[in-house]
């Protein structure tokens, strides 16, 4: 009989202890993944660009790949990205859980524009920063009829005229040039 009892007491706590180990297991780090923005980077020798880090647990160190390209420097949740030489590097961002994201920089020697892309309505426009190069800066529209390009103060505006697609080139003063594709809508 005592023998009986003994093995249900085993019995119970090898069954505590296998609970408590499986709740141990479970996955109580929910930190989430570490995530940019912009997602990726283009900047000029010279220049720089502020990236916004999310996730993680918000303490962040960060490395650049090859520093003889791009540096970078951490303040909170704002990494700053600095070009060195054209050419490309990535950026190991880390929190102090270890959890990590790696952010794409390309650095150019030239013309940067802080969107390579963008889509407006007929009637509206959008403004995009131009950096780098040598200024005066132009700006061309392959299609006047579909969007219009002006220059201010290393801003481009582009205004929608008709529906369609078209390129805006922006060339600095060496003839260097960025590209923008630009969609107008209705």
């Amino acid at each position: 009989m005592k023998s009986i009892k003994f093995f249900k007491f085993a019995t119970l706590i090898v069954c505590a202890v296998f609970a408590v180990a499986f709740a141990s297991c479970s996955d109580d780090d929910n930190t989430p993944a570490i995530k940019f923005s912009p997602s990726t980077v283009s900047v000029a020798v010279g220049g720089t660009q502020s990236v916004t880090v999310a996730g993680g647990d918000g303490t962040y160190t960060a490395k650049s790949s090859d520093d003889k390209t791009a540096t970078v420097t951490v303040d909170k949740a704002t990494i700053t990205v600095t070009g060195v030489k054209a050419g490309k590097a990535t950026v190991l961002v880390t929190d102090s859980k270890k959890v990590t994201g790696s952010l794409s920089v390309t650095v150019i020697d030239g013309v940067v524009v802080d969107k390579d892309k963008t889509s407006i309505a007929v009637g509206k426009e959008d403004v995009i920063t131009i950096s780098g190069g040598a200024a005066p800066y132009t700006a061309a529209s392959k299609d006047d009829k579909i969007a219009t390009a002006t220059i201010k103060d290393a801003k481009l505006t582009i205004k929608g005229v008709k529906e369609g697609s078209t390129t805006v080139t922006i060339t600095d003063k060496n003839q260097k040039t960025a590209t923008v594709a630009v969609t107008v809508t209705k």
